[in-house]
């Protein structure tokens, strides 16, 4: 396994384990009795394993690894299937709907979406960031300083972590997650557009 894998399956259980916590989601593997990494992104595949959050039983939410996304821009400008390689965009993990149908996921299902970078953190892949978060939602007003005002932010998909409203419509979580301390520096300018930048050490 590669050190990029190795921190990606680092970050999916801290991410299982935050949702198990704050959200109390069961977490189920589904599909194998072991989860394996996919080499590389793609659609949707349900004979992929995957992880189900439940409540009470029910299955509500989805977790997958390296999953091709359709993005806003293709859906704006009605493209055709399959995507081109500007109409989709990989995501190291991310959160849908349970029952997700197999091949690409369109933008308004995604719940939250992550990446994660075990290298030193530059610039660019803030940059990157921000055109990720502009392929998934528009840009919803922040909510302005003080006590929050119900209606400003969209509600997400989460109650208490990793947020519960954010300034994007859809509402979607972007958080992207490193191993270098720098990865911080760049959250306040994140915050604005929905953006969360985490250090996170393996």
């Amino acid at each position: 396994m590669t050190p990029g894998k190795l921190y990606e399956a680092w970050v999916l259980s801290v991410i299982l384990e935050n949702l198990r916590t704050h959200e109390r989601y069961e977490v189920i593997l589904v599909g194998s009795d072991k989860m394996r990494l996919r080499s590389s992104g793609g659609p949707i595949d349900r004979s992929f394993a995957h992880f189900e959050l439940r409540q009470r039983g029910q299955p509500l939410l989805e977790v997958w690894t390296d999953i091709e996304i359709l993005t806003l821009s293709h859906h704006l400008r009605r493209g055709e299937l399959p995507p081109q390689r500007g109409d989709c965009h990989e995501l190291d993990i991310v959160i849908l709907p349970a029952g997700i149908k197999s091949g690409y996921p369109p933008h308004d299902l995604v719940r939250m979406a992550v990446e994660c970078k075990n290298t030193a953190f530059q610039k660019h892949m803030m940059r990157a960031a921000l055109g990720v978060r502009r392929e998934l939602s528009y840009l919803k007003t922040p909510r302005p300083p003080g006590p929050p005002r119900p209606g400003t932010r969209p509600p997400t998909s989460f109650s208490i972590w990793p947020r519960r409203d954010v300034a994007a419509d859809p509402a979607s979580v972007l958080a992207v997650y490193s191993t270098d301390p720098t990865v911080s520096e760049y959250d306040k300018a994140g915050q604005v557009f929905g953006v969360d930048f985490i250090h996170e050490p393996m």
